[in-house]
């Protein structure tokens, strides 16, 4: 069967390729999927796209949320065929999956029925703010600074809200800050954030602050305006070099006796074990109930719906206009 899929060939270029899959031979541990969506990680996927993460080779398939549904299945796969699902796999119009495999990832779960399935591409970011939050020993009344509103720092700040926390988004982008307000926010800054911070902790500073940006200025910016025993969140994956005297920012850790916490999603089971319920699978249940509730509205983070035949430019737009775009959606309809 013919299969298309997002091929990123060099720094700000990628194009749609194509091959053939073998759809007749389905091992006992595959399934094969036809996507209906995929959702761009603005994050992951543009330090690819444009070259910010150090050694890294082309040509490569990005992408890891995708949805679609069940054609095929290998007899120790619970799955249904017809069964809609999710899985982080690389955006492509047809993909053989196989448990365990190493560049797709173990991660396949069935969506219930009444969950929007373009809405059901932004799971993986949802996981990955539900496992930072989960991290930090927050309590109802907290006060969160979440730095970075793109989508998971907007996903993040409406979580650590639902939870009963006071939550300030942090951003340069006064349009980032207006879709975080939109949905939910009540406090939002970037120039006045060192007065609210201080405004709102009378003096004190942040419970929990959050970095959801890899920037290492603003982690230590996090660790600047967070309160004496304190928690810092590394929610975001660093990636660029950066040169400064670290002494102060280790005498602050210490001297406010902060905790630092690294925030890195791949680190708990797919399935519950040995009594523990922090696992993908318990996270995966939350994540649709936060959809279903309209906790989190997804559609207000999506900007575009396209053609994955675009995708150089929709990897443009997210890497150079971030006032325009939010979240790309790849529609794989006409594949």
């Amino acid at each position: 069967m013919d299969s298309y899929f997002v091929e990123l060939t060099d720094i700000g270029r990628s194009h749609l390729n194509h091959e053939e899959i073998d759809a007749e031979n389905i091992k006992d541990d595959e399934a094969l999927i036809k996507a209906e969506y995929s959702l761009i990680s603005a994050g992951t996927e543009l330090s690819r796209a444009y070259g910010l993460k150090k050694g890294f080779s082309y040509p490569v398939r990005p992408g890891y949320s995708m949805v679609g549904k069940v054609l095929k299945k290998g007899k120790d796969m619970n799955l249904n065929i017809g069964e809609r699902v999710f899985c982080n796999a690389p955006h492509a119009s047809l993909v053989k999956w196989q448990t365990g495999d190493d560049v797709q990832g173990p991660f396949i779960m069935k969506i219930d029925d009444d969950i929007d399935p373009i809405e059901a591409t932004a799971m993986n970011l949802i996981l990955v703010a539900l496992q930072g939050v989960n991290l930090t020993e927050v309590k109802a009344g907290d006060l969160v600074g979440v730095y970075g509103l793109g989508n998971i720092g907007v996903l993040t700040a409406l979580i650590y809200k639902k939870l009963g926390c006071t939550v300030i988004g942090i951003d340069p982008v006064k349009e980032r800050c207006a879709l975080a307000e939109k949905m939910g926010l009540k406090y939002t800054a970037y120039e006045e954030k060192k007065k609210l911070v201080e405004r709102l902790s009378e003096g004190k500073g942040l419970d929990i602050a959050v970095d959801v940006t890899g920037l290492s200025n603003v982690i230590i910016d996090c660790i600047n305006d967070a309160k004496r025993c304190g928690q810092v969140l590394l929610l975001g994956s660093p990636r660029q070099s950066y040169e400064c005297d670290i002494m102060p920012v280790f005498s602050l850790i210490h001297m406010k006796d902060l905790k630092v916490l690294g925030g890195f999603n791949r680190t708990i089971a797919i399935h519950p074990s040995d009594g523990r319920d922090d696992c993908m699978e318990r996270n995966f249940r939350i994540g649709q109930d936060l959809i279903r509730n309209k906790d989190i509205d997804i559609r207000k983070l999506v900007t575009s719906i396209i053609d994955p035949k675009d995708c150089e430019k929709a990897y443009e737009d997210l890497m150079y206009h971030k006032e325009k775009e939010n979240c790309i959606v790849y529609d794989w309809s006409n594949y």
